[in-house]
């Protein structure tokens, strides 16, 4: 390796994953790992190197990209959803399940490019978080129900900024929430989810509760985004 340590810490990011996957098989210097694709949050960089400084794992796993990501960014771009913010009838869904979990937070969250867009909040301002370092991007990227009991005990997430800063999340349960294109397809473009600061247990009559109401909130959402068009 030359003048290169074997502690020497490469992070080389991609444009898509062509490039990545090119990159990877032309690299015999650079790890694996060592390879992102864009979106990369400054705050992902810096806990990376943070970590490899501290000589210690980063738990803090990006969610991949949906292979449908361009046919999906375009759904969400025909939604004219990502300018609206507390639509009432969205406002008084993610209300309701905040009282009824009793948890800190009840969110409908958008996933854009490089950022998940909060537009409906209760307990949380609506505001935009890096992709990488949202729990939300799982959802999609999973394409299905996602539950972080302990979020501090989650290898995905123990080191992401949300957990070890505010607003200090250690709780999550998130729905997908899908939308028809108008290439009639449907594709996840978001997610309905609850949040807390503590560690909590989810069980099987919470996750029907939680289903009901983001089908909900998918209702609503189809109804607001009709009138926006």
């Amino acid at each position: 390796m030359g003048e290169w340590g074997e502690d020497t810490l490469f992070l080389v990011v991609a444009k898509n994953h062509d490039d990545l996957e090119m990159g990877r098989a032309e690299s015999n210097i650079i790890p694996k790992e060592s390879w992102l694709v864009e979106p990369v949050s400054v705050a992902y960089i810096r806990t990376r190197v943070r970590m490899s400084l501290l000589r210690a794992p980063c738990k803090w796993v990006r969610a991949s990209i949906p292979a449908n990501e361009e046919a999906r960014l375009v759904a969400l771009k025909e939604s004219c959803m990502m300018d609206v913010n507390q639509p009432e009838g969205l406002k008084r869904i993610t209300r309701v399940a905040r009282q009824l979990f009793d948890v800190g937070a009840a969110c409908f969250t958008l996933l854009a490019k490089d950022h998940v867009k909060l537009i409906s909040a209760e307990g949380l301002d609506c505001i935009n978080i890096p992709r990488d370092a949202a729990m939300c991007a799982h959802v999609v990227s999973d394409q299905d129900f996602t539950l972080v009991a302990d979020a501090l005990k989650d290898d995905r997430f123990a080191d992401s900024p949300l957990v070890q800063g505010a607003p200090y999340l250690r709780f999550y349960a998130g729905m997908p929430i899908w939308s028809k294109a108008k290439d009639g397809q449907s594709y996840i473009i978001g997610s309905f989810c609850l949040l807390d600061q503590k560690p909590r247990e989810f069980n099987t009559e919470q996750l029907r509760s939680l289903q009901d109401l983001a089908s909900l909130a998918r209702e609503e959402f189809g109804a607001i985004s009709a009138e926006a068009q």
